[in-house]
């Protein structure tokens, strides 16, 4: 009989290693008192259009969305596909760190994007709570510790003693940002992480293959080489360009831009997969493990891309 309930996932790392360009895509939990049924077809959508691994994230700004743990489970258990938890450490202790990450041990649950999290929309002046920490690598740590079979101990009862500790067996990502304004200082952050114990990366919303490949470069000349997963978003018009231009901080080339309507029409669909299959094929040029969707709101764009990547033997 095994130890667990669930069934142990299996870890990113040997997911990239086995296929030389992965698919895969990253997906919201609906608001609160929002109908199941959706999320659930948004998944079996994406995995039935190609994504060999999912992501779920955790609400970011306040927002009211729960449900990241017990989803990221059902696309583990009953999809069968491989998927990554977001964590975010922004407002608990690391008290409360051990006790959710147990959660998510006990469920199989073994890929884990260690984040910060962004701080509540309209709270400029934001702190963590008391004790807590302020950044991603100090999750890390504590991800690495477990894995390491270091738990934490309560004030006045000395270690625990129970016997043989059964350590946690996270497969440990962060987040990475090619397009910061401050680069330098953001490679100095994600060399703090990899050396904290992250295996793996994910970046926020990219679309130049350029500016991917710069990143990564100056990353190696530091001694980093995880493997990195470009993020991106099937993009439909330049007027949304312009907007997630805006939004994210993120640079949209300008052949890219060229070639999207002005507004959204009936061609617009199938530009954007096109744009997107091109993206792929220049990131895979450029040694990048795979690409990732990042989905908001409507499934279509990603799953067609998945589905059309897929057909053209992108994958593998």
């Amino acid at each position: 009989m095994n130890a667990l309930p669930f069934r142990p996932d299996r870890k990113l790392t040997d997911v990239l290693k086995e296929n030389r360009f992965t698919l895969s895509a990253e997906i919201i939990p609906p608001r609160n008192g929002a109908e199941q049924r959706g999320i659930l077809e948004q998944i079996q959508a994406l995995i039935g259009a190609g994504a060999q691994f999912l992501a779920v994230t955790k609400g970011a700004g306040g927002s009211l969305r729960g449900g990241s743990l017990p989803i990221a489970q059902a696309i583990k258990e009953n999809f069968g596909v491989p998927c990554i938890a977001h964590f975010t450490c922004r407002d608990i202790t690391p008290a409360d760190v051990e006790n959710q990450l147990m959660d998510h041990h006990y469920f199989g649950i073994r890929n884990i994007l260690a984040l910060r999290g962004d701080p509540p929309d309209g709270q400029p002046n934001w702190t963590p709570a008391p004790g807590g920490y302020h950044y991603a690598y100090q999750l890390i740590e504590q991800i690495k510790k477990l894995n390491d079979g270091e738990f934490l101990t309560r004030a006045g009862t000395g270690p625990n003693a129970s016997g043989s500790k059964e350590r946690t067996d996270f497969c440990i990502g962060c987040a990475v940002y090619p397009e910061a304004e401050k680069l330098d200082e953001q490679i100095g952050y994600y060399k703090l992480k990899a050396d904290a114990g992250a295996q793996y990366a994910i970046t926020d919303m990219l679309y130049d293959v350029d500016q991917y490949s710069r990143f990564v470069e100056k990353s190696a000349k530091l001694g980093i080489s995880l493997p990195v997963l470009p993020g991106t978003r099937v993009l439909k018009s330049k007027i949304q360009a312009l907007k997630m231009m805006q939004k994210f901080k993120v640079k949209v080339p300008a052949y890219v831009l060229d070639k999207l309507p002005e507004v959204e029409t009936a061609d617009s669909f199938m530009i954007g997969v096109e744009l997107a299959l091109d993206f792929a094929d220049r990131l895979k040029s450029a040694g990048a493990p795979g690409l990732h969707f990042f989905v908001i709101g409507n499934t279509i764009g990603a799953a067609t891309s998945l589905k059309t990547l897929a057909m053209k033997g992108k994958i593998g």
